[in-house]
């Protein structure tokens, strides 16, 4: 089940809702956690009912190691119980994310021919396990504390970002449900969960699926020229940026509605004016985990500047890796690396350059890096990268295949080129100009002109549903 569906729009959401708070007429809010951990479950089982199975057994095992990691903590069980909690999970992601890619690899290099696994990815196993995880590290460390199995299970499962974050911590959520006036139902706060939902489910089934049919149609193309080129590129820059931004809106929105504050985990990333700007916008909890738990374990920028370099490099190779089992993923994240210690070198005399040729620059390379991440292999990126650089083609005839109405409606050339330059123009705009989502939801008060602003997204996002796609995160 997705967010952006019929089923949960029109019927999961509101029976859920309508479910916990009626629950909130009980004394014990107990019951109100035990029902959204139902909901949570066959939210997930909704989508493929084997992994219920999975998420329910990484659960249990994971609080177990926990709950032994805080008895034991202060002699050397301790450190074990965490060894094993991590070679668990590891192991687990290993085998459903890793297997294939790992097994691809070992018949390149040593010209074997095991047959491929072809598993099936289970939806979010990347988020709930380093979420899990990172639980672990925490307990170990003393920063959180195992508590009831009711409310871990709540911690790990609640829906709004069980599937594609944000990656949250422990301390960040279980107080809030445990807050006896976020119990009952709130007016501002569902107003203001309705209005956030709205405009990303706006984002995601308006602009990010349309910008999807851009990106896939020039995704599939070979030989394409300068302006098809850079049009399939920014298709996949805008959609990616709508797709994300569009979840995290809803994810945050869901949450409001039920009192309960999700961090925003995606702020305006295409203003940055460096690489590590832009990772400190852009799925910013993944950001923090990966900091946390791997750049300042291996050191950070506390061993001098060589040292620091090797670990930005091998902090961005994890998160290439966590993203996808793909060498394009890999080097998608080294290139992101790459730049990084660029800028660690420079360091101030960055400064130097204006503001606007940085932001510029910053925005130039992720666009081209998206590519990578796009593609479904070297030899699809290196096509639309030749066709970036081909100042000499300035062919327009492809447009009518991105644009993707070629067979049923044609229009003239030239007004497919006019349409999409003109629509991912007006984009761009909204990118660089518009407030974000976080600073709307800090000033939205509950007027007619908000709740008609969010009824007109709704009801216009609505009756595109009908190419309902899950979000680009989902598939991590």
């Amino acid at each position: 089940m997705v967010f952006s569906s019929y089923v949960f729009i029109l019927a999961f959401m509101p029976i859920v809702l309508a479910g916990y708070f009626l629950l909130s007429f009980l004394k014990n809010s107990i019951y109100q956690r035990i029902f959204l951990i139902a909901a949570s479950l066959f939210f997930y089982g909704y989508y493929n009912i084997k992994y219920l199975a999975l998420i329910i057994a990484s659960i249990a095992v994971n609080y177990i190691v926990a709950s032994q990691i805080q008895k034991s903590r202060g002699n050397k069980l301790s450190k074990y119980f965490l060894s094993a909690g991590v070679v668990f999970n590891v192991a687990l992601i290993g085998y459903f994310k890793y297997c294939d890619f790992f097994i691809e690899n070992i018949n390149l290099v040593f010209g074997r021919d095991f047959a491929l696994r072809h598993i099936l990815l289970p939806l979010g196993i990347s988020f709930f396990t380093f979420q899990q995880l990172s639980f672990l590290v925490s307990v170990y460390k003393g920063e959180e504390k195992v508590e009831r199995l009711r409310d871990y299970c709540l911690f790990v499962t609640f829906f709004p970002q069980l599937v594609a974050g944000p990656i949250v911590l422990y301390s960040e959520m279980i107080p809030q449900f445990k807050d006896e006036s976020r119990r009952y139902f709130n007016a501002n706060n569902f107003a203001a969960g309705i209005y956030l939902f709205s405009i990303g489910l706006f984002k995601k089934a308006v602009i990010a699926d349309t910008l999807a049919l851009f990106a896939d149609n020039g995704f599939g193309m070979t030989n394409l020229g300068f302006i098809a080129g850079w049009i399939t590129s920014l298709s996949y820059t805008l959609q990616i940026y709508f797709d994300f931004s569009g979840y995290s809106d809803m994810a945050v929105g869901l949450g409001r509605m039920f009192n309960i504050e999700i961090p925003f985990n995606f702020l305006s990333p295409y203003r940055s004016e460096s690489i590590s700007e832009f990772w400190r916008r852009w799925h910013i909890t993944l950001g923090r985990a990966l900091s946390t738990y791997v750049y300042k374990p291996l050191g950070g920028n506390r061993k001098g500047l060589v040292r620091t370099c090797i670990n930005l490099l091998l902090t961005f190779f994890v998160s290439g890796l966590w993203h996808g089992a793909a060498w394009t993923f890999v080097l998608w994240g080294m290139l992101h690396g790459a730049f990084a210690v660029v800028e660690r070198i420079a360091g101030k005399r960055l400064d130097a350059i204006p503001k606007l040729i940085r932001i510029f620059a910053t925005f130039m390379i992720v666009n081209a890096l998206w590519v990578l991440f796009r593609a479904e292999g070297f030899s699809q990126a290196i096509e639309v990268y030749r066709g970036m650089l081909a100042f000499g083609n300035m062919e327009i005839s492809q447009l009518d295949t991105i644009v993707g109405l070629v067979g049923y409606m044609k229009f003239p050339m030239i007004a497919n080129c006019v349409y999409i330059l003109g629509l991912e123009a007006f984009l761009l705009m909204i990118v660089f100009k518009y407030k974000n989502s976080s600073v709307m939801l800090q000033q939205f008060t509950a007027t007619r002109k908000n709740l008609l602003s969010a009824s007109l997204f709704f009801t216009v996002a609505l009756l595109c549903l009908t190419r309902e796609s899950v979000f680009i995160y989902f598939n991590f």
